[in-house]
C-alpha cells in the first residue's frame, strides 16, 4: 500500500513539473512573439526612414553621338550656332553618389579623369549648392566606361546625371525645366542628357526639340588613341555659304527617313578640319562604309567615329575587323529611343 502511495506522488510530481515546463513553454513563446514584434516595427522604421532621407544612390550616364552637325554663324560670345541631330546610345558609365557631411570628392575607375573643378560633375553639384542652398557635401565615385575626348558627350551627361542625383537625395523636387535652367549653365550638351532619346538641338546645342525615329539599328563606335580639342576643332572650322540650304535638307532627314537620306543630308561640318589632321579618321570613315554600316561619322568634334547598322552580324563582323585586325577600341551599343521626362524630378 506505502509502496502504490509512493508510485501515485511521484507520478503526481511528474504531472506538476510537466505542466509548469508547458507554462514556461508559453512564457517563452510569448516573449519571443514580443521580441519579434518589436524587431520588425524597428526594421520598417528604419525602412522607411530610408525611403524618405535616401543617403545613396546610383545612375547610368549614358554616350551620345551626333547624326550629322552644321555650323551656322558664330556667335558674340564666341561660342558656334549650330544644328545638330542628338541620339542616346546605351554605352554608359556608372555613377555612385553618397551625401556627406561637407565637400566634394571625385573617384574614378579612369586615372586619366580630372578629379577637381575641371570636371563637370563638380561644376554641376557646386552650382546646385549654390542655387539650392545646401551645405552638405557629396562624394561621387565614376565607373568610366565611355571614351574621354571622344565626342561622345560622356562629362556632360555625368553632370546631367549629379543633377538628377542630388535633386533625389536632397528631396527638392525640381521640375525638369528648372534643372535644364542649371545645365545651360554648365555646358552646352549637358541639357540634352537630362532629355535623351533622339533630339534635334539648336543654338549651342541647348535648344532642344525631341524627334521620334525608327531606332532599330547597331552603332559601332570605333575609337582610335587620338585625342581632339573641341575649342581647337571650332577655331579652325569654316561656316559653309550654303547654310541655310543645308538647313532645309538636314531637317528633313527624319521625314524621309532612309539610309540615302540619312548619308546625304546628314553631314557634320566639323569632320574636314578633324580629317585634314587625323587623316586616319577619314580612313575609319571609308572602312565602315567598305564594312556594310549605312551611315557613318565622326561624333561630334571627335575623335570616335562610328558606323549605323541594320543587322547584329554584319556590326559585329565590323568590330572584329577594327578590334582585331586594326588594334582600336570598339563599343557595339543601340540607340535609345526616349526616357521619361518625369525621371529626372
Amino acid at each position: 500500500m506505502f509502496f502504490i502511495w509512493r508510485k501515485y506522488i511521484f507520478f503526481d510530481k511528474i504531472v506538476e513539473l510537466f505542466k509548469i515546463f508547458r507554462i514556461f513553454q508559453a512564457i517563452v513563446s510569448i516573449v519571443h512573439f514580443f521580441n519579434s514584434f518589436s524587431e520588425f516595427h524597428q526594421r520598417e522604421d528604419v525602412a522607411s526612414r530610408g525611403l524618405h532621407r535616401m543617403e545613396t544612390m546610383s545612375l547610368p550616364s549614358y554616350a551620345k553621338i551626333n547624326l550629322g552637325l552644321l555650323l551656322l554663324q558664330k556667335r558674340e560670345d564666341g561660342y558656334h550656332d549650330i544644328a545638330t541631330i542628338f541620339q542616346e546610345i546605351d554605352l554608359h558609365d556608372t555613377i555612385i553618389f553618397r551625401k556627406v557631411p561637407s565637400s566634394i570628392h571625385i573617384t574614378s575607375t579612369n586615372p586619366n579623369l580630372p578629379l577637381d573643378g575641371d570636371n563637370l560633375v563638380y561644376r554641376a553639384f557646386r552650382l546646385f549648392q549654390e542655387k539650392v542652398g545646401i551645405r552638405e557635401g557629396l562624394k561621387i565615385h565614376i565607373d568610366k566606361h565611355i571614351p574621354i575626348g571622344g565626342g561622345l558627350g560622356g562629362g556632360s551627361s555625368n553632370a546631367a546625371a549629379t543633377l538628377v542625383a542630388a535633386n533625389r537625395l536632397w528631396e527638392r523636387n525640381l521640375s525638369h525645366s528648372e534643372l535644364q535652367t542649371m545645365a545651360i549653365e554648365i555646358g552646352s550638351d549637358v541639357p540634352f542628357f537630362l532629355m535623351g532619346g533622339t533630339a534635334l538641338g539648336r543654338g549651342r546645342g541647348e535648344i532642344l526639340t525631341p524627334l521620334t525615329w525608327k531606332t532599330d539599328c547597331w552603332v559601332l563606335l570605333v575609337c582610335p588613341m587620338i585625342t581632339v580639342s573641341t575649342s581647337w576643332v571650332y577655331k579652325h572650322s569654316k561656316i559653309a555659304l550654303t547654310k541655310e540650304e543645308k538647313f532645309t535638307k538636314f531637317g528633313t532627314i527624319f521625314e524621309k527617313c532612309t539610309p540615302h537620306a540619312l548619308r546625304e543630308n546628314a553631314v557634320n561640318d566639323l569632320e574636314s578640319v578633324v580629317f585634314r589632321r587625323h587623316p586616319i579618321l577619314r580612313e575609319v570613315k571609308e572602312l565602315l562604309y567598305k564594312r556594310d554600316a549605312f551611315y557613318a561619322s565622326m561624333s561630334g568634334s571627335g575623335s570616335s567615329v562610328f558606323g549605323l547598322f541594320f543587322h547584329k552580324e554584319q556590326a559585329e563582323a565590323a568590330k572584329t575587323f577594327f578590334s582585331i585586325e586594326r588594334g582600336m577600341t570598339t563599343f557595339l551599343c543601340k540607340p535609345i529611343s526616349s526616357r521619361l521626362q518625369n525621371e529626372v524630378s
